[in-house]
């Protein structure tokens, strides 16, 4: 019997052969014989690129460098056997090697082994599990030992093992049977059940909050999760740069307490945006944020908008998960000044929220706001409103996804007082969808619609106030037609509150990401706000093209529109620049 004993260094260096292939698209003049098609065209994609040989010697060098690559992506295949014959002639000149890969050797069962005390049954079952790459009978792949034994240590880790660890393994080879057996050694130590949290240094944080990121009950047995999901929920703040975690010794009881080192960000953030239209005008966007302002990573933040239809400024107090983790609580006022195609507006307001992080799969927002308005100047109205939204997020990137669906509904009670009194309940719903194709995701078909309907619960719709009712147009709606443009004119004419009663929007856009920075879109969209719904599939279309450019966290978005019913808007075309996606 002839076997070979594998050390972990020669199966790394194998397997990091094989990783660090060269692309498909580089070129090499070595011909394989001997070999079948899928061989053949793995082997060429490892070689590197290679100018035709121009001496007997060149031809040579190549062909034993290619040699080499090739017996050893074979070794990490399973082919132990595998005889690489390189070979160069010069008339024609010419590099070539002839192979002959032998049988493929197979996985013998694998083996576990561990210094001490083995782990639990259910630990030991899920190990087992997450060897199957490495089972009896499959390819004896060297990728595929890496990667089972990585599977094995977090199948360990996740059954309470905190402290589990790698030890030696064994590969043997056996040429006799064509068998390939593997012994994995792991040091398991003992379950770890959790504590409580704290915070080092102890004095960025008040203890109370860092207390109430716990995401598990005292005694509860550790999983990677746990921790991974608290670091998280701390950086997420924004009140500190980093945060890392690990288990200080057990207590009385043999509980671990975890130990979250953070460092501070800096006390006050700074931010600028801005963005243009040719029918909304220039905007700038301006925010200072006092970060950890009372002690537990809330923050203070003053923002405000200046622009040529829409201008505001607003302080908000938010405190991260003061309402359970992931929900943070905010209070607020703002004020804003509104100069739209269908009124004008003035008003300030107080609100209360609970908001949902945008990272929660199925958030639930909800929050109450008293605002005093005043319309063209003539009109006053104090209003009292409520809303509940629910938001299901299955995307990747908030600000440039790829994949994955957003569905989101909202209600929002209302009461009115302008001289009479109106009840009402406005609802909206949307939906937008991502799927990207290739490799690189180069190409991405988004899409979206969105519908709403406010319903008077006393009084009439027609006295419901113009900001709380519906329009369509502008940038982030129907792109070719002024902000607000779009709605039942007609409602003009007869002395009414403008805007519609319901409204539909939708969009379909491709974008197509070159290489580096630059990409390109295209998009059609159409919508409407209306009184009946009976009107609500006379939609207003728009359609444009649009270039991006990557910033690194959100892409520079630059789209030229052309409305396609000019009986609404006398402009041929609207130009949009702003930072992040339409939608």
């Amino acid at each position: 019997m002839r076997s070979l004993v594998l050390p972990s260094a020669a199966l790394c260096a194998a397997l990091g052969l094989a990783a660090g292939a060269e692309p498909a698209w580089a070129r090499s003049p070595v011909a394989i014989e001997g070999a079948d098609a899928e061989t053949r065209g793995a082997i060429l994609d490892l070689l590197p690129d290679r100018e035709a040989p121009t001496s007997l010697f060149d031809a040579e060098r190549i062909a034993e460098e290619a040699a080499a690559r090739a017996i050893a992506w074979l070794r990490s295949e399973g082919y132990y056997d595998a005889v690489v014959t390189p070979r160069a002639s010069e008339n024609p000149m010419s590099a070539r090697l002839a192979i002959t890969p032998g049988q493929r050797y197979r996985f013998a069962a694998p083996q576990l082994s561990f210094d001490g005390d083995a782990p639990n049954d259910e630990a030991h079952s899920a190990m087992m599990q997450a060897l199957q790459a490495v089972r009896a009978d499959a390819p004896a792949r060297s990728g595929d030992v890496l990667a089972a034994e990585a599977a094995a240590l977090a199948a360990l880790h996740h059954a309470g093992y905190a402290d589990a660890a790698l030890g030696e393994r064994r590969v043997i080879v056996d040429h006799a049977t064509l068998r390939v057996s593997t012994d994995f050694h792991f040091s398991a130590d003992t379950l770890v059940r959790l504590g409580g949290v704290r915070a080092e240094p102890d004095n960025v944080f008040r203890p109370g909050f860092i207390r109430s990121l716990r995401n598990w009950r005292e005694g509860a047995l550790y999983t990677p999760e746990n921790l991974q999901r608290l670091r998280r929920d701390l950086t997420a703040t924004g009140a500190v740069s980093r945060a890392s975690t690990r288990l200080a010794p057990p207590d009385s009881e043999g509980r671990r307490d975890v130990v979250l080192d953070v460092e501070p960000a800096k006390r006050n953030a700074y931010e600028l945006g801005f963005g243009y239209s040719t029918t909304e005008g220039a905007g700038v966007d301006a925010q200072w944020t006092r970060r950890n302002f009372t002690g537990r990573a809330d923050a203070l933040t003053l923002s405000t908008t200046l622009g040529q239809k829409l201008s505001n400024a607003s302080l908000t107090w938010a405190l991260p998960d003061a309402a359970g983790l992931g929900h943070t609580l905010s209070f607020g006022m703002a004020g804003a000044h509104e100069d739209t195609e269908a009124y004008r507006r003035n008003g300030v307001a107080l609100f209360a929220s609970v908001e949902a992080s945008p990272r929660i799969h199925l958030g639930r927002s909800y929050g109450v706001r008293l605002a005093v308005d005043t319309y063209d100047n003539l009109s006053n109205a104090t209003v009292l409103s409520g809303f509940v939204d629910l938001r299901q997020d299955n995307t990747n990137f908030s600000l440039d996804p790829r994949a994955g669906s957003i569905l989101e509904v909202r209600a929002e009670p209302t009461i009115s007082v302008d001289g009479g009194t109106t009840a009402f309940l406005r609802a909206t719903a949307e939906a937008r969808g991502y799927h990207s194709l290739g490799a690189n995701q180069r190409l991405t078909f988004a899409g979206r619609i969105r519908a709403g309907w406010l319903e008077a619960l006393s009084g009439n719709a027609d006295d419901v106030p113009a900001d709380r009712r519906f329009y369509a147009g502008g940038g982030g709606s129907v792109r070719g037609y002024p902000y607000n443009s779009i709605y039942p004119h007609e409602r003009d004419a007869l002395g009414l509150t403008p805007g519609g009663q319901g409204f539909v929007e939708g969009s379909i856009e491709a974008r197509w990401r070159f290489d580096g920075a630059l990409g390109a879109a295209a998009f059609i969209d159409g919508g409407n706000a209306f009184d009946t719904w009976s009107d609500a599939a006379n939609l207003h279309w728009g359609a444009g093209i649009g270039l991006r450019y990557d910033l690194g966290f959100a892409p520079l978005r630059v789209d030229v529109a052309f409305p396609l019913d000019h009986d609404i808007t006398g402009a041929s075309y609207a130009l949009y620049i702003s930072v992040g996606q339409a939608f």
